[in-house]
């Protein structure tokens, strides 16, 4: 059974949110918005919502798949979560740590446009071991 952790509404200064581990060495500032709508390095990604001047968006946090999934898959990665997990606006305007999420898990970003939604659920696996 699915699981909201957390839910945020903000309107994304950098029209991008953050997902990774804590104690992730990932680099994401190669990410090009202009060619793909998400970006993962070695536990962090990083991916594009709707930016602020245009509206808000809403960021859903879930442990399992919702019972309603928004349509289109923004990245689908493999994280090893050695430390929590942290969902974030690189301007700092929020800043989600989770630390009972632990464990190599699939993380999936859904959300309800494919290149700049303004609705996003980042579903996290169950552990799957090493």
């Amino acid at each position: 059974m699915a699981t909201m952790q957390v839910a945020f509404e903000l309107e994304s200064q950098h029209g991008c949110l953050v997902v990774r581990d804590t104690h992730s060495d990932g680099d994401i500032s190669e990410w090009d918005p202009g060619a793909s709508a998400s970006y993962v390095d070695r536990g962090s990604a990083i991916f594009a919502v709707i930016h602020g001047i245009e509206g808000a968006v809403r960021c859903e946090l879930w442990r399992g798949l919702p019972a309603e999934p928004l349509p289109h898959t923004i990245l689908t990665a493999l994280f090893t979560i050695d430390g929590a997990l942290q969902v974030q606006d690189p301007a700092g305007v929020v800043d989600v740590v989770v630390a009972t999420l632990r464990g190599r898990r699939e993380i999936t970003v859904l959300g309800d446009d494919p290149t700049s939604p303004s609705r996003v659920q980042v579903v996290v696996g169950p552990d799957v071991g090493a």
